[in-house]
């Protein structure tokens, strides 16, 4: 929502206020069947005259708030690719941190003849479950999150849309969801790697 002006009749102004309205602007409604572009020949033609001092078309605002909602895209682009990132290492370190601490009790579990597969399995439940919580948290607490950055980010003659939409829930998930699937791939060969001998003989 751009700008907020409300418009009354005279009648209704000296209802309100009880003085003749001091009439200093004029509302200008184009026919939408006119040619393409009367608004700056309008302005052009108004601007001629010694008594207009200003021309604003509605027009020209909405054209320039979609450019300025073109370049807040550009930002939410590189804010969901930094959190993706930020995801990803603290979920690989964790995950990374777990498996080092569990290194013989993992080698253990190869010893009683689990697979790889088996092994890997054991580990990358405890990261679903994690993942799990943590989607559901963040999708709780970033709706607070949002409501606090729209409010932040307007301004006077602006008003943000405060609905958020079914699929931006089901990206957050899936984007979360990806990252830890990706952090899984990668410590797969960590968890392959580790030598039974070695780890049994490690001290506690």
């Amino acid at each position: 929502y751009v700008h907020h002006y409300l418009y009354i009749s005279p009648a209704a102004y000296r209802e309100a206020y009880g003085q003749d309205p001091a009439v200093n602007s004029l509302l200008c409604r184009l026919p939408e069947e006119g040619p393409a572009g009367g608004e700056d020949e309008l302005s052009t033609q108004l601007l001629q005259c010694e008594d207009v001092a200003m021309t604003t078309s509605t027009v020209e605002l909405s054209a320039s708030f979609q450019n300025s909602i073109q370049s807040i895209n550009y930002i939410v682009v590189v804010l969901i690719v930094s959190a993706g990132a930020l995801a990803f290492v603290v979920v690989y370190n964790l995950t990374n941190i777990n498996v080092t601490e569990r290194e013989k009790e993992l080698a253990t579990i190869k010893v009683l003849g689990f697979y790889d597969g088996e092994v890997a399995a054991y580990v990358y439940r405890e990261t679903a479950a994690l993942t799990a919580i943590g989607a559901g948290a963040g999708l709780l607490l970033g709706v607070a999150l949002h409501q606090f950055v729209i409010r932040t980010a307007e301004i006077d003659m602006v008003m943000f849309g405060r609905s958020i939409y079914a699929p931006s829930y089901l990206w957050a998930a899936l984007l979360t969801v990806a990252f830890s699937v990706l952090v899984n791939l990668v410590m797969y060969r960590k968890l392959t790697g580790i030598r039974m001998v070695e780890s049994m003989k490690a001290p506690e």
